[in-house]
Formats: C-alpha cells, sequence, structure tokens
C-alpha cells in the first residue's frame, strides 16, 4: 500500500503539468513469429489446424494496454501510477476471413486521441496478404 501513495505523487496535479506528447511518442511495431518459430505457433492453433482468434484478440488487447503506458510513461517511476483497462473496441476490419499460421504477423498502434480520463489508440495487424484494423 505504501508503494501505491509513492507512485500516487508522481501524477500531474492538472493538465499543464503533462508534458507534450506526439502519436509518434506511442507508436510501436511488434512481430508474432508464428511461421518462424514453430515452438511458439502450436499456442496459437485449433484442432483444425488454423489461428485462434480469440488468442489475437487478447494480443491486440494487451498491445493496446502497453501502447497506452508508453504513452503515459513518466520516465522517474519505475512504476506506472496509472491502472489501464480496455473499455471497447469500436472497430475491427478483416480483408480476409482467416489468417495464416504459416506466416509472421506484425502489429502496430500508437495513441490517436487522449481526453482527460480516456484515450483512443488506433492499431494494426499485418500478414501476407492479410490486413487487418481495431480502433478499441
Amino acid at each position: 500500500m505504501e508503494e501505491r501513495k509513492l507512485l500516487h505523487s508522481f501524477l500531474a496535479k492538472s493538465q499543464d503539468g503533462l508534458p507534450p506528447r506526439r502519436m509518434k511518442d506511442s507508436y510501436i511495431e511488434v512481430l508474432l513469429p508464428l511461421g518462424s518459430e514453430p515452438e511458439l505457433r502450436e499456442k496459437y492453433l485449433t484442432v483444425q489446424n488454423t489461428v485462434r482468434f480469440g488468442r489475437i484478440l487478447e494480443d491486440l488487447d494487451s498491445l493496446g494496454v502497453l501502447i497506452c503506458y508508453m504513452h503515459n510513461k513518466i520516465h522517474s517511476a519505475k512504476m506506472s501510477p496509472l491502472s489501464i483497462v480496455t473499455a471497447l473496441v469500436d472497430k475491427i476490419d478483416m480483408c480476409k476471413k482467416s489468417l495464416s499460421p504459416e506466416q509472421d504477423i506484425k502489429f502496430s498502434g500508437h495513441v490517436s486521441w487522449v481526453g482527460k480520463t480516456s484515450m483512443e489508440v488506433k492499431m494494426q495487424m499485418f500478414q501476407a496478404g492479410i490486413c487487418k484494423s481495431t480502433h478499441p
């Protein structure tokens, strides 16, 4: 509990106390090596040898939270004083019905809008021949 109180001291007292941020400050790319790491691929396969889409959604959710933490990073603190959760996903666009378990997947994203108590993150997922975009 004492650690949590200490983290509270890192929070800005007002909007004026926040440093300016740009979208590129929170931009990240992450590779999911399904094609190049067979051991990892096994964790993403169904019994029909297709990619478990629910597992991909979990990864996108985790990436969205990571992007939010990157945007709010306080360099002088070891831990963030914030608790970040996904409230909703506005839209998922898919260009193809399924993902290939034989090819790597690249996720990317950044903060696209910020309010006083919420933020919007735009993420994309790329796989050769497949495009996907999410707006949590």
